[in-house]
C-alpha cells in the first residue's frame, strides 16, 4: 500500500521576528524522525511562502508530489491571500502555531493570532465546500502537538489504506441475510474501496485442492503448535487449510487487502463444513476474512486492521446482561487464535451440527475464550455514509457463553461515553444497524473519531431504552 505524504510549508510577512523561522528548519529535521517512526513520507517545501507567486507554486508542489495532509507552519503572521492559495490544493491540512518568544512588548510572531485568521479562511472562503483543517500549538514536543500528530497520523493512514483497496467478495451472501447488502458503487463513491467478485466458493474449492499436500502439511503443523482439535475431523481442517492457501494465493496474485468469504449456503451441503476455521487463519496472517459475504463488515475490520496492526474478527451480539451492564460478543467460530485466553483454540464443530442431522459433522470452528482485553467494536453502514462505534472491556472468563468463539463485555462505552447495556441495545436495534460487529482488542476510539471527521461520515444516534417507542 502507498504511504501516506505529509507535507511540510511554512510562509512569513516581513515586519515580524525572524526567529520563528530557525524553528522551521529545526522542525524539518524533527519531523523527519518522527516519519520514520510513524512511517510517513515527509515532504519538506523549503519555500518560505512571501508572495503569490510562491504560494502558487507551493500549491502546484503539493498536488504533483500528491501530498495527502499538509502542515502549515506558523513562524509569524502570513498573508491571507497566499494561505487562501496553498488551501486550493488536495490535501487536508492541518495548522501549527508556536508560542510567542516573549511575554510583553511589541508582538514578535502573531502566530496563533494567524491561526485564527487561517481557521477562517478555510471555513468561509469555501463556500459551500469549506476545507477542513485540525489545529496545532507549541513546540513539537508538546501536549498540543504530538499526541494531536500522531491521532492524525494514525487516522490518515487508515484512510490511505482504504483508497483504492481492493476487497474480494467470495461467494454469495448467506442465505437471508438482505441486511448486509451493499452496493460496491457507493462503497467506492464513500470509501475509494473496489469491491471485486470474480471468485465464486466452488473456485476456492476447486483451487485448494491443487495445493500440494506437503504444503497442507506444512501449514498443518504450524496451526496445531497452538491449536488443539476438539470434535472436528482432521480431514476437514486439512481441507480448511487448502482453501485457506487458495485464498492467500488468489489475495497475493489480485492485490486482495481482505476477503469477505461466504461459508454457507454452499459449503455446508457440498463438504459438510464452514469456512471458519478459514477466516480464522486469514486475519491472523493480516488479511481480513469477513463471515457469510458481508462486504460492509470486511472493509470495517480493514480500518481495525490497519489502524493497530493486530488480528481482527467479525462478532454477533447474541446477549445482554443488564445485572452486570455487560454483553456477550460471539460468533460461530471464526476469530484468530492470538485472540485465545490460556485455555486456547479448539477445532470444534459448527453448533448446527447438534441441530441437523444432515450436517452433524460439520466443522471445523475456533472455539475461544477471548483472553481480558480492551475491545473496540466498529463498523461502516448506509454503503460507507455512516459508522458507529463502542469500546468496552472483555472480563470474568468463566461467565457462561456459547460454543464459538467468545467473550463478555463490560465498562460500555458509545462514543467515548459511559453506556448501559440496554441503551446500547435500544440504540442498535432501533437503529436498524446491520447485525455483524467487527471487533480488535485494543481501544481505537480517538483515530475512529478523528478518521471519520476527515470522510466526513454520519453518526448513528443514541437511543436510550424505554418501555415505549418515542420520538
Amino acid at each position: 500500500m502507498a504511504k501516506l505524504k505529509i507535507g511540510f510549508v511554512a510562509g512569513f510577512m516581513v515586519g515580524f521576528s525572524t526567529e520563528g523561522l530557525n524553528l522551521f528548519k529545526k522542525y524539518q529535521v524533527e519531523l523527519g524522525k518522527m516519519a520514520k517512526e510513524m512511517d510517513f513520507e515527509l515532504v519538506n517545501i523549503d519555500t518560505v511562502i512571501s508572495s503569490m507567486q510562491q504560494a502558487e507554486n507551493v500549491r502546484k508542489e503539493l498536488d504533483d508530489k500528491n501530498v495527502d495532509f499538509c502542515l502549515l507552519f506558523h513562524p509569524s503572521y502570513i498573508v491571507g491571500d497566499f494561505i487562501f492559495e496553498i488551501m486550493k490544493a488536495r490535501a487536508n491540512f492541518g495548522l501549527w502555531a508556536i508560542e510567542e518568544i516573549r511575554e510583553e512588548g511589541p508582538m514578535p510572531l502573531a502566530s496563533l493570532v494567524n491561526l485564527s485568521q487561517n481557521a477562517g479562511i478555510a471555513k468561509n472562503n469555501f463556500r459551500g465546500n469549506p476545507k477542513k483543517v485540525k489545529w496545532f500549538f507549541g513546540n513539537i514536543d508538546s501536549k498540543y502537538f504530538k499526541p494531536r500528530f500522531e491521532i492524525t497520523v494514525k487516522s490518515l493512514k487508515a484512510i490511505k489504506d482504504l483508497e483504492n483497496a481492493r476487497v474480494a467478495q467470495i461467494g454469495k451472501l448467506a442465505d437471508g441475510h438482505i441486511n448486509h447488502i451493499a452496493d460496491p458503487r457507493d462503497i467506492y463513491k464513500n470509501l475509494k474501496v473496489n469491491v471485486s467478485r470474480d471468485y465464486e466458493v466452488e473456485d476456492i474449492m476447486s483451487l485448494g485442492e491443487e495445493i500440494p499436500l506437503a504444503e497442507v502439511e506444512l501449514e498443518y503443523k504450524k496451526l496445531m503448535q497452538s491449536c488443539k482439535i476438539g470434535k472436528a475431523s482432521e480431514e476437514k481442517i486439512k481441507y480448511s487449510i487448502r482453501m485457506f492457501l487458495a485464498i492467500k494465493k488468489i489475495a497475493a496474485e489480485n492485490n486482495y487487502s481482505a476477503i469477505a468469504f461466504s461459508c454457507w449456503p454452499k459449503l455446508m451441503p457440498k463438504k459438510e463444513m464452514v469456512g471458519c476455521l478459514v477466516n480464522s487463519m486469514l486475519n491472523s496472517i493480516g488479511i481480513p476474512g469477513g463471515c457469510e459475504a458481508d462486504v460492509l463488515s470486511t472493509i470495517s475490520m480493514l480500518v481495525l486492521r490497519s489502524l493497530t496492526n493486530k488480528p481482527v474478527a467479525v462478532m454477533d451480539l447474541p446477549e445482554f446482561d443488564d445485572k452486570d451492564e455487560s454483553l456477550l460478543l460471539w460468533h460461530c467460530g471464526s476469530a484468530p487464535k492470538e485472540m485465545a485466553n490460556n485455555r486456547g483454540c479448539i477445532c470444534d464443530k459448527h453448533y448446527f451440527a447438534e441441530y441437523d442431522e444432515k450436517i452433524k459433522n460439520c466443522a471445523p470452528i475456533t472455539d475461544i475464550i477471548f483472553r481480558k482485553s480492551e475491545v473496540t467494536v466498529f463498523r461502516f453502514f448506509d454503503d460507507g455514509e455512516g459508522f458507529y462505534y463502542f469500546t468496552g472491556k472483555f472480563f470474568n472468563e468463566d461467565k457462561k457463553s456459547f460454543n464459538g468463539s467468545r467473550g463478555w463485555v463490560n465498562d460500555l462505552k458509545l462514543y467515548n461515553e459511559p453506556i448501559k447495556v440496554m441503551d446500547l441495545a435500544n440504540t442498535m436495534i432501533l437503529n436498524g444497524l446491520p447485525h455483524h460487529y467487527p471487533m480488535v482488542m485494543e481501544d481505537v476510539s480517538v483515530y475512529l473519531e478523528e478518521m471519520a471527521y476527515w470522510l466526513g461520515l454520519k453518526k448513528t444516534k443514541k437511543l436510550p431504552y424505554k418501555d415505549y417507542l418515542y420520538i
